[in-house]
């Protein structure tokens, strides 16, 4: 797979802003801004998206910390129109620790994940 060094930049840049949205503001406000910049996108094919997805998720598993379901949404939701379309979904176990959730787009939902509370935004 040929992978455009400006689509690497760009994931590395929106990575890096979602981490800081990450910590710092809610899921709603997050999701608001991040979907606002990739309404801003041309649209992207399909072959283009899920190229993007594996982009996403190669840089996101060398971010300090560890690979984050939810940074991985919101940077998608930046740099894919198709992606700033669909529903942020947030997925949440209770009791379950720091890592009790899951995020996904639109119906990229788990089949067999089970979770208390789903949130959609």
């Amino acid at each position: 797979m040929i992978v455009a060094l400006k689509d690497v930049a760009a994931v590395v840049t929106q990575s890096l802003l979602a981490e800081l949205s990450r910590r710092r503001e809610g899921p709603a406000r997050a999701a608001a801004r991040f979907r606002a910049r990739g309404l801003r996108r041309r649209p992207r094919s399909a072959r283009s998206s899920a190229q993007l997805r594996w982009l996403i998720d190669a840089v996101d598993r060398r971010l300090p910390g560890g690979s984050n379901c939810y940074r991985r949404a919101l940077v998608e939701m930046a740099l894919d129109r198709t992606a700033a379309q669909q529903p942020l979904h947030m997925g949440l176990v209770r009791g379950g620790g720091s890592a009790s959730g899951h995020a996904w787009l639109g119906d990229r939902r788990e089949p067999e994940a089970r979770y208390d509370v789903e949130l959609a935004l």
